[in-house]
């Protein structure tokens, strides 16, 4: 018999982005009132009313064109302990803001075509210790989410770091939640009015209470002479400090700097030219030609969503220190002799990706938190072009094969063994191509970036469960299948071997779709 854990499980394991409830001091629910900005007039569609979610979505009346409240259910949670020493950093470790907004209100100033919205928050935080206090921020906590949503409410998972906290002197430590400010911006569907719809929500505590604002209770005892040095503060004027309290950025925790170069070794190995276009009719082309290439990198992040609990998990996090693409750029190529125009040219890359983490609010409240580990194999970039203007076809083509292993699954707070070997049955190929009908982003070659997309087949799962529960076909039953779409966006290359102005060093991109200031 499968248990009822097993169950919630398979309703949704890959949704979005993780979460680390009821870990450490556990997690703290909240109503927040937030501020909805007025649609455009030309936005309101009718039987917006209809897609009220099942969660508290009390909003105030208003007439169109003007601005709206909606209650939202916020659930946060970190991994603060529950005690500490005087003058050592409290790290609050993974941060998650889950946040549960209802659709209908939002709906207006999204696209009709909207396919799912990605969301930065910033939690505005009370640190209190007696009569002194310090105000911290939890901010670059990004979340994505397939949209509209199925029961008419917006779960938006957000994660991500958050500064450290160090008080000089003994004396318990309670932290609060204060303002939240949600950044919301639909996925990209490649037109320019889904890329402007970016809008923020500012959010207050719709209660004055602060007992039940209270995230975190920290026993801090004596273990220093009062007044001693405090080796985790900083005499940075810009840091935020009072009275005793210094909060610091944890360092990386908020915009991560990335690499300085690219890897002293370029990849090897043969390229697979399997998924590029055929030339057109009557071209003659050379044999391969093999070329030395140059040496470059570049970050590329993303999204995939996967089909069955169409839900989003963000790639390479660009908020938590993702990993780089070490690429030797134009390896080979080939070209016509006669015929028609055709023009190739092949880099290989390599990318070692970062576990990326989801979850999903169950039933509406039991959360359902696993971490997904991917393992690629080399990948082929090839772009050019074939034939003459006007038939001039230009093509970017991205191909690997990966598989899938799911790990650390935890179903409101409580581990679920699924084994260390859970995961796909085989590898399965990713390929991704360039846009070259959107007017911007389009991936022109492997210097330059731009945005590469595709859909994948997940093959079945095998090697799940433990202690003689086999969880195989639930797995497969929930995440395996075809039409899971991917989206990347590369961001241009490093050349660290020619002179400047070279690219370097590389830069971190956005997840596609999202605005930069």
């Amino acid at each position: 018999m499968i248990p009822i854990s097993s169950i919630a499980l398979a309703a949704g394991l890959l949704s979005g982005p993780g979460s680390h409830a009821d870990e450490g001091q556990g997690s703290v629910e909240i109503a927040y009132d937030c501020a909805v900005p007025a649609p455009a007039a030309n936005q309101q569609t009718d039987g917006e009313a209809g897609k009220q979610g099942d969660a508290d979505t009390s909003a105030t009346a208003s007439a169109p064109g003007t601005p709206t409240t909606v209650r939202a259910s916020v659930r946060i949670s970190s991994g603060l302990p529950r005690s500490a020493a005087p003058g050592t950093p409290i790290d609050p470790g993974t941060v998650t803001v889950e946040a549960a907004l209802p659709y209908a209100q939002l709906a207006p100033l999204l696209p009709d075509d909207v396919s799912g919205v990605t969301s930065d928050a910033t939690l505005g935080v009370l640190v209190q210790q007696g009569k002194s206090s310090a105000d911290a921020s939890w901010s670059s906590l990004t979340a994505s989410t397939s949209a509209p949503p199925s029961d008419g409410t917006l779960h938006l998972g957000h994660t991500g770091g958050a500064p450290t906290i160090t008080v000089s002197e003994a004396g318990d430590v309670d932290l609060y939640a204060g303002e939240l400010g949600l950044k919301i911006s639909p996925l990209p569907t490649g037109t320019d009015e889904e890329t402007a719809a970016l809008f923020t929500l500012a959010c207050t505590p719709a209660s004055k209470d602060s007992a039940g604002r209270r995230l975190a209770h920290i026993s801090v005892p004596d273990g220093e002479e009062p007044g001693a040095s405090s080796p985790g503060a900083s005499d940075d004027p810009s840091d935020t400090a009072r009275d005793g309290i210094a909060v610091e950025p944890k360092d990386g925790a908020d915009t991560p700097a990335g690499a300085s170069t690219c890897a002293a070794d370029m990849p090897s190995g043969e390229m697979d030219i399997s998924q590029i276009p055929d030339p057109l009719p009557g071209t003659v082309l050379t044999p391969l030609i093999p070329l030395d290439g140059f040496r470059a990198c570049a970050y590329a992040v993303g999204m995939t969503t996967v089909r069955k609990p169409n839900g989003t998990v963000i790639i390479n996090n660009p908020s938590k220190g993702p990993s780089l693409m070490n690429i030797r750029a134009n390896a080979q190529t080939q070209y016509a002799t006669e015929g028609p125009f055709y023009f190739r040219a092949d880099s290989l890359g390599e990318l070692t990706l970062p576990d990326a983490d989801s979850t999903l609010l169950n039933f509406g409240f039991v959360p359902v938190t696993a971490k997904v580990a991917f393992d690629n194999d080399p990948i082929t970039i090839s772009t050019g072009t074939l034939g003459s203007p006007p038939d001039q076809q230009n093509f970017a083509v991205a191909t690997f094969f990966q598989s899938l292993r799911v790990h650390d699954v935890k179903v409101n707070g409580t581990p679920l063994d699924v084994g260390s070997q859970c995961r796909t049955s085989k590898k399965y190929r990713v390929t991704l191509r360039g846009d070259f009908s959107s007017p911007t982003d389009v991936y022109a070659n492997v210097l330059t970036g731009g945005i590469l997309k595709g859909k994948v087949d997940i093959p079945s799962f095998s090697g799940c469960g433990a202690k003689g529960e086999n969880l195989d076909r639930l797995l497969t039953a929930s995440l395996s299948g075809p039409g899971n779409s991917i989206v990347m966006n590369q961001a241009p290359t490093c050349l660290p071997d020619l002179p400047e102005p070279n690219q370097c060093p590389p830069v971190i991109p956005p997840l596609p779709g999202a605005k930069t200031s």
